[in-house]
């Protein structure tokens, strides 16, 4: 082999390893859930781990965590140095605010937060939350949206309730034509 090609054998094998890395960093967090190529969920990142997913594309970080549950100026300064947004929609547990729902709904409608990671402390928030979206914005029938949020980190029969609860309220105001029961983008 040439000094040339071994030079360029190292590099590209260093790249890889790099790769395989962060990806790994990425995979490890706890609950982690790749739901699309513009969306994934888990639990709370740590500071190598948010730079990960800086490294790895992602544009947004939003978090569903009370800033009381963890230091989330810490948090959107580790995102700031990754070179991501951060944004944050606490959802109280373990019944959230129709409130708090409706603003995680108004973020996600928004394409240009993608690719997003979603994350609380577990997954149990998001899967709550991203089965709403799943069945008022995206169309999902209620039980397909329970396995994916199964999947995700759902796992508290409180937010699961709440969760269905929300969901059909909220498809009976939209088939009454009643204002903000659903839309959005899908």
């Amino acid at each position: 082999m040439t000094e040339t090609r071994k030079v360029l054998f190292a590099f590209l094998s260093l790249s890889l390893a790099s790769a395989l890395v962060a990806a790994a960093g990425i995979e490890e967090i706890d609950a982690y859930y790749r739901v699309s190529e513009e969306v994934a969920t888990g639990g709370q990142p740590t500071g190598p781990q948010i730079e990960e997913l800086g490294r790895a594309g992602f544009r947004t970080i939003l978090s569903l965590r009370d800033p009381s549950e963890h230091d989330a100026v810490a948090e959107a300064e580790e995102a700031a140095k990754a070179g991501l947004r951060f944004l944050s929609v606490p959802i109280a547990r373990p019944v959230p605010s129709e409130a708090a729902v409706e603003e995680f709904l108004k973020v996600t409608d928004d394409a240009g937060i993608c690719p997003v990671f979603i994350h609380c402390g577990s997954g149990n928030r998001v899967g709550a939350l991203w089965m709403i979206r799943r069945v008022l914005r995206d169309g999902w029938d209620m039980e397909a949206a329970e396995r994916e949020a199964d999947r995700i980190g759902l796992s508290s029969e409180a937010l699961r309730t709440f969760a269905r609860d929300y969901i059909r309220e909220h498809a009976t105001r939209a088939a009454a034509g009643e204002p903000g029961a659903g839309g959005g983008r899908s």
